[in-house]
């Protein structure tokens, strides 16, 4: 018992010193500042079971995708597996897809049911905005190539 607490103790430590201080990268909609496929807050999304997909998750965003329109769907605090989703389903009370609804991920490709990964993660919806898919997404720091000075 003794060595799990320690093991738990590192690991926890480990995670706060990952960042270097005062750079924090934004989190939610906000990692998408001044990114052209990103529209504007929209209330619902209705008929939500003609969802047809998913893609770009990050821990707290991922983008669902209905016929040819795209959405970028922020929840509450970081949903332990959205990153590494196999499989989402959603969750409404009514036909339409709005805040304070969820979003359920499995990072198992076999289904919800099976439990050999990190199981099944309940995400409450904080924003809905319009995502252009099409538009040119900005070069980030780590891609862009620097200009050549004359």
């Amino acid at each position: 018992m003794r060595l799990i607490s320690l093991v738990l103790a590192s690991a926890v430590l480990a995670a706060c010193t990952s960042d270097p201080a005062g750079e924090s990268k934004p989190k939610g909609v906000a990692q998408f500042a001044g990114d052209p496929r990103l529209g504007e807050e929209v209330r619902n999304v209705c008929f939500a079971s003609t969802i047809s997909g998913f893609h770009d998750a990050t821990d707290d965003t991922v983008v669902i995708s209905k016929g040819r329109q795209d959405y970028l769907i922020e929840v509450y605090g970081n949903c332990f597996n959205l990153d590494q989703a196999q499989q989402l389903a959603v969750d409404s009370t009514t036909s339409c897809l709005g805040k304070g609804d969820h979003i359920i991920t499995t990072d198992s490709i076999a289904g919800f049911h099976d439990k050999t990964g990190f199981g099944v993660q309940r995400c409450t919806i904080k924003s809905i905005h319009e995502w252009d898919s099409k538009a040119k997404a900005p070069e980030s720091e780590e891609t862009a190539v620097p200009e050549e000075s004359e």
